[in-house]
């Protein structure tokens, strides 16, 4: 019987014992398993090629497998809420966006996450501006021409979007009111889709981002009209930007970076941002990433918390201005 209550007091100060190892003890053995980056976007965005660029450079430093998880829809918060539910050990990580941590809250009535308070943010990787895009078929060249066109054809010119909610349904609609515009919205459950139908002719107008617009530039599918911002992009450098174009309140750039459900231990988050930080600075990469028309942008957890928190207080006033609200 001595031997039996032995053994269970045994038992139970190891349990005991486990349960009170503090966590930075696990954050020093971490990694032990294959990492995931659930990106909220659908395969072949911007999002999605910079997340596996980056889950092929990190594998090796951290010693285990990374790979990519595509949820996209609903404006990039079913991703986004499918990590606030996950275990905070580092092992499921995000690619969160504008979309999904700043625009979202300000348009979503019922949103099942809060942004502020659900995530750690690990670090920016980057920014890009979104670019206009039109069929050929519509006739224009520039966004003066198109300007004149939607003005002479009110309500009849439709533009599409990668949804109701999205970062560039606020971009469609401030267009419309910065220029002065009536456009038919059309909402797309994925960029790929949509730009595959502006390029077919389904719709007049698309944004989308130069990575993937380019090679359909090149094959004349479609003609860019202009950039998001105040600076041309690198593999387009004939294609206006907004203030070029006279439209210089047009100047929310798309950011993306990585973000651990709240909770995630300090040390994981550190580790993950010099890891992450290291892939992204490399010449290789800031080369590539510029060709493809984006930005490398880096900081640390600190800074890119302050980031997004003013990004979420400015864009949730625009999106207040212009009255957009997903029920």
């Amino acid at each position: 019987m001595q031997k039996w209550n032995d053994t269970r007091r045994s038992l139970l100060l190891g349990t005991l014992g486990a349960a009170m190892v503090p966590r930075w003890v696990h954050a020093q053995t971490y990694p032990v398993k294959t990492i995931r980056i659930v990106v909220s976007a659908s395969a072949g965005t911007t999002m999605d090629i910079r997340a596996r660029q980056v889950a092929d450079r990190i594998s090796g430093p951290l010693g285990q497998p990374v790979i990519v998880e595509n949820r996209p829809g609903a404006g990039s918060t079913i991703g986004a809420a499918y990590v606030a539910n996950a275990a905070p050990d580092g092992y499921t990580i995000m690619v969160g966006s504008i979309g999904d941590q700043a625009v979202a809250p300000a348009v979503y009535a019922d949103l099942s996450y809060d942004p502020a308070t659900a995530f750690v943010p690990i670090t920016q990787y980057g920014e890009t501006a979104p670019l206009l895009v039109a069929n050929p078929s519509l006739g224009v060249r520039s966004m003066k021409e198109m300007i004149a066109l939607a003005r002479a054809r009110p309500g009849k010119l439709t533009i599409g979007s990668w949804g109701n909610g999205t970062f560039v349904h606020l971009l469609t609609m401030q267009l419309m009111k910065e220029a002065q515009l009536q456009m038919q919205h059309v909402p797309y459950k994925s960029a790929t889709q949509g730009l595959t139908d502006v390029a077919g002719g389904q719709i007049d107008l698309f944004w989308d981002y130069p990575v993937s617009s380019v090679p359909l530039i090149k094959a004349g599918k479609i003609v860019p009209l202009m950039v998001v911002g105040d600076r041309r992009v690198q593999p387009l450098p004939q294609v206006q930007s907004a203030a070029d174009a006279g439209l210089p309140a047009i100047n929310h750039k798309a950011w993306a970076g990585f973000f651990a459900p709240a909770g995630t231990p300090a040390a994981i988050v550190q580790r993950l941002n010099a890891e992450i930080v290291k892939a992204m600075r490399t010449p290789e990469m800031e080369r590539i990433v510029a060709e493809q028309g984006s930005r490398v942008v880096t900081n640390t957890p600190e800074e890119f918390a302050a980031f997004v928190r003013r990004e979420r207080a400015e864009l949730g006033a625009l999106v207040r201005e212009l009255n957009i609200r997903v029920d």
